[in-house]
């Protein structure tokens, strides 16, 4: 017999034969696993394997100690460290300008004539006071609980949007990186049911504590390479979602003007009220002391179902773009200069050292 039959009725050839020795010479369907980076939409969302307890460890630890000393001490710390984050700056400054990047050439782009050369690296400077500022603050909040959270953050806009919540057809938070956007998820899931969208990091460890800081105060995180899905669920139940749409979109994106340019921008929000109808809300949390936030409301967007959809997507994008750019005019220190903002560029447009301005 060439083949012998199994328990479960499958016939198998025997090992020797010919039909066994042709099988196994076929390719393999399953191709092992390839050596490198892993894509994002792998990532998980709360790796807990072994390879994520060293800098987990060693982050906790920091964290603690950072907990247990008074703010004085380390706001004296932090000044070092916003010298080291100033000269890389500036020494990063020359490359990234090759490539449509840059703190400083974002400044120029945004201000145009309105701030110097010397004007552009004083408020570098502060930028960099604010991200030494970041990383303190976040370090330290698990000292931020229900008790402790109207002294240190100003609630006071907040009561519309709680309004608009209750009225049960769900909330579209907008946001961006402005102020400190991790002490604004992590005090608006003490307030509301919250669900966001964050990029993983490739370390296992440092996604880890992130994401069991972020979580901390009821809110959840997903993944953003997993699509709009499970906001759209979200809404639909009732629930608050948050987005950040302050980033460069390099496919897909809607060109509406930010500070005078034209910068390709995230329809996303727009494509989930006009799936939803439910409102959007520009929101950002801006440090105004030490330790001390203040959650700001620059725009209410309702939905005109009306409209036609490339003209309602186009509009709410441009209306959101126009409220980050007022959130940037007050506190132009603590938005995250580094991004790309406007490295993507519209077809047609006359090449230059900077973008075209409109207008």
């Amino acid at each position: 017999m060439a083949a012998t039959p199994t328990r479960r009725g499958i016939v198998r050839p025997r090992p020797g034969s010919p039909s066994a020795a042709r099988r196994s010479s076929r390719p393999t369907e399953r191709e092992p696993p390839r050596v490198g980076r892993r894509k994002k939409e792998d990532l998980p969302d709360d790796p807990r394997g072994p390879a994520s307890w060293p800098l987990w460890f060693g982050l906790r630890g920091l964290s603690w100690v950072f907990c247990l000393l008074p703010w004085p001490v380390l706001r004296g710390l932090t000044l070092p460290l916003v010298a080291v984050f100033y000269a890389v700056t500036l020494w990063r400054e020359e490359r990234q300008n090759r490539r449509r990047r840059g703190v400083l050439r974002n400044m120029r782009i945004a201000f145009g004539d309105e701030l110097d050369a010397a004007g552009r690296r004083r408020l570098c400077w502060r930028y960099c006071d604010h991200g030494a500022l970041l990383i303190c603050e976040f370090l330290r909040l698990p000292l931020l609980d229900r008790r402790r959270l109207p002294r240190r953050i100003d609630l006071s806009e907040v009561q519309p949007v709680l309004e608009l919540y209750r009225q049960g057809g769900g909330l579209i938070c907008a946001t961006g990186h402005f102020g400190n956007w991790e002490m604004l998820g992590y005090g608006a899931g003490y307030l509301l049911p919250l669900l966001s969208l964050a990029r993983p990091f490739p370390e296992p460890g440092l996604q880890r504590f992130f994401y069991e800081r972020r979580r901390r105060s009821g809110a959840r995180v997903r993944s953003k390479f997993g699509g709009l899905w499970p906001l759209r669920k979200a809404l639909k139940r009732g629930e608050a979602v948050g987005l950040n749409m302050d980033e460069n979109l390099r496919r897909g994106g809607l060109f509406v003007p930010f500070c005078g340019v034209l910068a390709s921008t995230n329809p996303s929000a727009a494509i989930l009220q006009r799936n939803t109808g439910a409102p959007i809300v520009v929101i950002t949390c801006p440090r105004v002391g030490p330790e001390r936030f203040r959650l700001r409301v620059w725009d209410v967007i309702q939905a005109e179902p009306e409209r036609p959809a490339a003209e309602e997507r186009e509009r709410v994008t441009a209306r959101i773009a126009a409220a980050f750019e007022r959130g940037l005019r007050e506190y132009p220190e603590q938005w995250l200069w580094a991004l790309r903002r406007w490295e993507t560029r519209p077809e047609g447009e006359r090449e230059g050292e900077l973008p075209e301005r409109i207008g």
